[in-house]
């Protein structure tokens, strides 16, 4: 159960890390690409490529498992009953299972249909993976309300969930803030929640005699 728990906590900060590191090597190339770093472009990103892609495919691929392992614990480390109790979790696990397939690489336009297999597979992974986690926020809040072992984060869910939602909108357009900027704060909201989340499973779960937390849905 810990394990699960490790897993979502340092899938975000490998994912993070890893991204930062190659838009900085591949900066130039993505320029290149026509990429705006700021404003709204139809060149994708975070993506695999650039010269280093495979280190990006590498990151999706062990996000990806990492996300998968994540929804395991929260089914688990949850004891609010309902249907949200299997549905929550079932929705992180698919967006893990996405992710992992956006290790296809990408077109090296977005707007249009894509134009190779890679590119049908990646753009529509990314869509799974964007509707699965906003599904996530909505349907795990309340069940995270109702348990007091996850006092306050039902909350937190819940504004994660309405931000996540304004900024993947504002991502595309350049209105309040620009686009790309808006998709940079999208990711980060997702990765800061699962971050978070994580943490307070883990805690959950050493506290608990053995490591282990069942849950009563």
């Amino acid at each position: 159960m810990t394990r699960l728990a490790d897993a979502g906590l340092i899938g975000p900060l490998v994912f993070g890390v890893i991204v930062t590191m190659l838009t900085f090597l591949e900066y130039d190339f993505m320029i290149g690409l026509g990429w705006d770093p700021v404003h709204s472009s139809d060149v994708p990103w975070p993506s695999a490529l650039g010269p280093y892609g495979y280190f990006q495919v590498a990151n999706f691929v062990f996000f990806g498992g990492c996300l998968i392992s994540f929804g395991l614990g929260l089914r688990r480390g949850v004891r609010a009953s309902g249907r949200s109790s299997r549905v929550g979790p079932a929705l992180v696990i698919v967006a893990g299972i996405a992710m992992l397939l956006l290790g296809f690489k990408a077109d090296p336009r977005t707007s249009g249909l894509p134009q190779s297999w890679h590119g049908w597979i990646h753009a529509l992974a990314f869509v799974v993976v964007a509707l699965a986690i906003l599904a996530a926020f909505f349907v795990l809040w309340p069940r995270l309300k109702r348990d007091p072992l996850w006092s306050g984060y039902g909350s937190y869910t819940l504004i994660s969930g309405v931000l996540y939602v304004l900024l993947l909108l504002m991502s595309f357009t350049d209105l309040i803030i620009p686009g790309q900027v808006a998709f940079y704060l999208f990711l980060a909201v997702m990765l800061a929640w699962i971050e978070v989340t994580a943490i307070r499973l883990r805690s959950i779960t050493m506290g608990t005699p053995s490591g282990r937390v069942m849950s009563t849905g």
